[in-house]
């Protein structure tokens, strides 16, 4: 997602700050703010030190965003989305707006050179840490998956048919309702031996923030 995707919502706090400068709006987009950040924070069981320490700011300057007490700077807040696994976006959107609906145009897709495996990305854009991808794998196919970033792990779940998972010289038979996990950053290889499609789920997990996410999806 570009930069300027994250000033959306920001740019236009920052209009209705201009155009009419009263404490109303002032304290709704900062509103806005707070309670989100307070209830990602508590659905993520997460203490206000911890969610400092992962967005590198002081736990009284969160403590402040929170109590809604200051109008935090957007550097502030890029911080905190980040470290929530957020856009700016979705920090300040309405909470009204409890569903997002995602049409399957929009998702993301990649497949093999020889198309026997094909894999769309489930998960919405800004969840920076986390991709999740449904895959098919023609009967007879083979996938090499790229590796990820060193400290990723991954998931891998067979809902339908079976796969054999192969890295460092190590294999593993999975059948319909198995699953494995695995340091993602190895090198591994997805063979369906069976004589019917297979089908699942891959969920990769990291650390390392939005461009290794992208590279993610890119070579599940």
């Amino acid at each position: 997602m570009p930069v300027i995707l994250y000033f959306g919502w920001w740019l236009l706090a920052d209009c209705l700050y201009n155009e009419n400068n009263t404490a109303e709006n002032k304290r709704l987009i900062t509103n806005l703010v707070g309670t989100k950040i307070r209830s990602v924070r508590s659905w993520k069981k997460l203490t206000q030190k911890q969610l400092a320490d992962l967005a590198g700011i002081p736990r009284a300057t969160l403590a402040t965003v929170e109590r809604d007490d200051a109008n935090p700077s957007l550097a502030v807040v890029f911080k905190i989305a980040n470290a929530l696994g957020m856009t700016i976006d979705q920090l300040v959107e309405s909470s009204q707006r409890k569903i997002k609906h995602i049409p399957a145009a929009t998702m993301p897709r990649v497949q093999s050179g020889d198309e026997a495996y094909r894999a769309v990305t489930v998960t919405p854009g800004g969840a920076f840490h986390f991709v999740q991808l449904i895959f098919e794998l023609d009967a007879g196919g083979v996938f090499e998956g790229k590796p990820h970033p060193p400290g990723s792990e991954e998931y891998l779940y067979v809902s339908h048919g079976e796969v054999t998972l192969s890295l460092a010289g190590e294999e593993s038979k999975l059948k319909q309702g198995d699953a494995a996990c695995f340091h993602g950053n190895i090198r591994h290889t997805y063979r369906n031996p069976g004589s019917k499609i297979a089908i699942g789920v891959v969920s990769i997990l990291t650390g390392t923030g939005k461009e290794n996410s992208d590279t993610m999806k890119e070579n599940s």
